[in-house]
């Protein structure tokens, strides 16, 4: 599995360097979206990254940091078939792509937002559905677990939970993906699956690296390496300090990460 972190930042006002929140995930020739802050589908096609090989798009909540990319992608994405399209010249297999949304309102909105914008032939047939905790995506050698957490808060009596954080499996690797979490606490049951996590992708806009390095290491979490993504004010004024920090616990399998860069996992 490749990792491309397209936008690091979390919902801040706009930062020199840094997008909101989203990461594109290649396997076996596709490509997997986790959130679509700002401006991913921009950035990944300028990267070099296909984004007609799309084969599903996961969104850990509904705030704009994680979705105000998200209509721009599929537009772009719609548009780039469309120029390739007459390129080819040739008929091309329809396909369905899947979206997961905790919150159906938040596609409703993407579809309004986009409204008459789209060209009138498509190919690419967005499937939008909300998810719980549980197995959200299995195919093409991809596996995807929800776990939810408590970002939102808890919900209402008969009400569903409305952001989750994420443990992707493939090619006999496994990723976490934290998202927004109330408590790190919260995505032990993703980390501590058979197996272990190859590697661990942890928020900072809402918790210090030392807090989450501290609390894997008494937890005796298995992992090969943790990620900070998602950042806060910390890393964002003094990126090398706080990786000191979280190294001096964790050692040299901890890493910030930055806009553009790429991981193999």
């Amino acid at each position: 599995m490749k990792l491309t972190f397209l936008g690091t930042c979390s919902g801040t006002e706009p930062v020199p360097g840094r997008h909101h929140s989203s990461i594109a995930l290649e396997h076996n020739g596709g490509v997997y979206w986790i959130d679509a802050g700002e401006s991913c589908g921009y950035t990944a096609h300028l990267a070099g990254i296909n984004l007609l090989a799309t084969r599903a798009i996961f969104i850990t909540h509904g705030h704009l940091d994680h979705i105000g990319g998200l209509p721009h992608l599929v537009w772009a994405i719609h548009k780039l078939d469309g120029l390739y399209g007459q390129v080819e010249g040739s008929e091309r297999p329809e396909l369905s792509i899947p979206v997961r949304v905790p919150d159906l309102s938040i596609w409703e909105g993407v579809s309004k937002l986009l409204g008459a914008g789209l060209p009138g032939h498509r190919r690419f047939h967005f499937a939008a559905g909300e998810y719980g905790d549980g197995s959200v995506y299995e195919e093409d050698g991809l596996s995807v677990r929800a776990r939810h957490n408590r970002h939102l808060g808890d919900p209402s009596p008969g009400e569903p939970w409305r952001s989750f954080s994420f443990r992707v499996e493939g090619g006999g690797k496994a990723i976490v993906f934290s998202g927004d979490l109330g408590h790190v606490s919260e995505i032990k049951p993703l980390l501590r699956e058979p197996g272990g996590t190859d590697l661990f992708l942890m928020e900072t806009g809402h918790h210090k690296v030392e807090e989450v390095a501290t609390w894997v290491t008494e937890n005796e979490v298995k992992l090969g390496k943790l990620g900070f993504t998602h950042h806060g004010r910390a890393i964002l004024a003094d990126a090398g300090g706080e990786l000191r920090k979280a190294r001096a616990i964790l050692g040299d399998r901890v890493f910030i990460a930055e806009d553009g860069m790429t991981l193999e996992v």
